[in-house]
């Protein structure tokens, strides 16, 4: 009975402990407008247009151009195109936070969506509605996915991102962890039932 609970909590400690990677903050600092006709990498996260759209986006320094600014620099996508974001070594993550903006006079889009996708199947989208000067939005859902794709609605489908904060996935039980409690059940079960037969015996 003990052996049974002793294995049961270490389970419960894998699956309730996971050892979180420090928070990503992709800021786009340090460019005045750099324009990019094929996917950047920063901070081991990739970023691009998606398949059939046109490689076209800035980081720019959200104060020209008539953008809405929030001080620094920002990556702008002024066409009607959508946005991927994945980890470069194809690994799962998560969406913190991020803050948006329209793209004012460069196409601005009325809203944004958002859209979490695991290994191709789509597990959360989030719309930021009226999209307009910088706002920072943190959409559910986004716990554990392995690309992100930003799309801009309504308009020339233009916006601004910043700051997006990223970290590891939220932990879901490997197999090994599985095999561990499910073990540790039948061996509390198979205890039980070994002190039922007992105590009936004694009864007798």
């Amino acid at each position: 009975m003990k052996m049974g609970f002793t294995l049961l909590a270490a389970a419960a400690a894998a699956v309730s402990s996971p050892a979180l990677a420090a928070t990503t903050v992709l800021d786009f600092n340090g460019h005045s407008n750099t324009i990019f006709g094929a996917p950047i990498v920063q901070s081991g996260f990739q970023l691009g247009n998606i398949a059939g759209d046109e490689q076209h986006f800035h980081l720019i320094d959200s104060a020209q151009y008539g953008l809405p600014s929030n001080g620094t620099s920002a990556l702008l996508n002024d066409r009607n195109t959508s946005i991927f974001l994945r980890a470069l070594d194809g690994s799962a993550f998560s969406l913190s936070s991020v803050d948006v903006a329209t793209a004012l006079n460069n196409g601005p889009a009325s809203s944004l969506t958002i859209s979490g996708f695991f290994n191709g199947l789509l597990t959360g989208s989030f719309t930021v509605a009226n999209l307009g000067g910088y706002q920072t939005v943190s959409p559910s859902g986004f716990l554990n996915v392995d690309r992100i794709v930003f799309d801009g609605v309504g308009g020339g489908g233009g916006f601004e991102l910043d700051n997006i904060s990223l970290a590891a996935a939220s932990a879901v039980p490997e197999p090994a962890t599985w095999a561990m409690m499910l073990l540790g059940f039948g061996l509390i079960g198979s205890s039980l039932r070994t002190r039922r037969r007992s105590a009936k015996l004694v009864v007798a």
